[in-house]
């Protein structure tokens, strides 16, 4: 079959002038480099993607000194799996795992039920001061987390009616759930705007039919909006689990005694030195300290990578129709 393909193309380029001939060859060139082209920018792309974490399992499977060895690169002389051992029970890694996934997964899903019922008022109802209110929507995209820390500090720190009712709620749990119940979590101003989008692309029809059927505002979205707007809601809960599970920023200004991922991660270097050598202020090699950090790295991010590769299909879909790309 092959060769009756070759005989016929033979027989084409015969019976074609020198210019044809020509053009022909130039455009399979063309083609054949622009192939070439497209393979090596996307080759050097993926490597530079999954350049950190080949890195990052490579040192993971390493003694510390394997990192002073100027022969080893890539692959480890000496695998041994106590550095992960080691980095495990320095994090306290099952209770810090218990206690993010309480906070991540809780916050996560109350953040994208505010979220979701606030930008679907932006989207579908119209009231007074609602361009100023959207506004301040964006300002809370724009503004950083570190403007409005200290005030959130003190607001838990006395929260309640002074000389009425006070309660200290730092290192407990409230401070994150609280602002995700009220749609101020962390990024739920670019989850509002998401929705809001969203809800905005749905036919208004869907809910005129249901506005005959009976239903109420509320129940409209509950039955019907909702159900049509998956994919968003995927979308935004597995961004707001990333949130959660990186940020250590708020956790630390909030928690001191309550341990997630992101606080072990913040004070890794303490810890191992405690560990290792039973005083937090000894200073290791900081060369050698890589194969710990790398390790405690690639232990956090594991729970994310299994769930992205369970989800990624859906995942997709998602942002293909909330209107993050296209």
């Amino acid at each position: 079959m092959a060769e009756s393909k070759r005989e016929i193309q033979k027989q084409h380029m015969a019976a074609m002038s020198r210019a044809e001939r020509s053009y022909v060859r130039r455009t399979a060139l063309k083609r054949r480099l622009w192939k070439l082209f497209r393979f090596l920018i996307l080759f050097g792309i993926g490597f530079v993607i999954l350049y950190p974490l080949l890195y990052m399992i490579s040192c993971t499977f390493r003694e510390s000194g394997d990192m002073t060895d100027p022969t080893v690169l890539w692959v480890p002389r000496h695998p041994t799996l106590s550095i992960i051992r080691e980095t495990t029970e320095a994090m306290d890694f099952w209770e810090a795992l218990k206690n993010t996934l309480i906070l991540n997964v809780g916050c996560s899903f109350v953040q994208v039920v505010s979220c979701a019922l606030t930008g679907y008022g932006f989207a579908r109802f119209s009231f007074r001061g609602k361009k100023l209110l959207f506004g301040i929507v964006i300002l809370m995209i724009l503004v950083p987390t570190q403007v409005i820390t200290l005030p959130l500090f003190f607001q838990f720190r006395f929260f309640g009616i002074r000389g009425v009712f006070s309660k200290n709620l730092i290192d407990t749990m409230w401070t994150m759930y609280l602002p995700a119940m009220t749609a101020n979590g962390i990024r739920s101003g670019l989850m509002i705007l998401i929705f809001r989008q969203f809800f905005r692309g749905l036919p208004r029809e869907l809910e005129d039919a249901a506005y005959i059927d009976g239903c109420g505002p509320f129940m409209t979205f509950v039955r019907v909006m909702v159900p049509n707007a998956l994919p968003a809601f995927l979308t935004v809960f597995l961004f707001s689990i990333v949130w959660y599970w990186n940020d250590y920023y708020v956790s630390t200004m909030f928690f001191h005694n309550t341990r997630t991922i992101s606080t072990m991660l913040y004070n890794l270097d303490s810890e191992i030195s405690l560990r290792l050598f039973g005083d937090a202020t000894i200073k290791m090699n900081p060369r050698e300290q890589i194969v710990w950090k790398q390790a405690s790295c690639l232990i956090s991010i594991t729970p994310l990578l299994i769930m992205y590769t369970f989800l990624q299909k859906h995942f997709t879909e998602g942002i293909e129709r909330s209107g993050l790309v296209g």
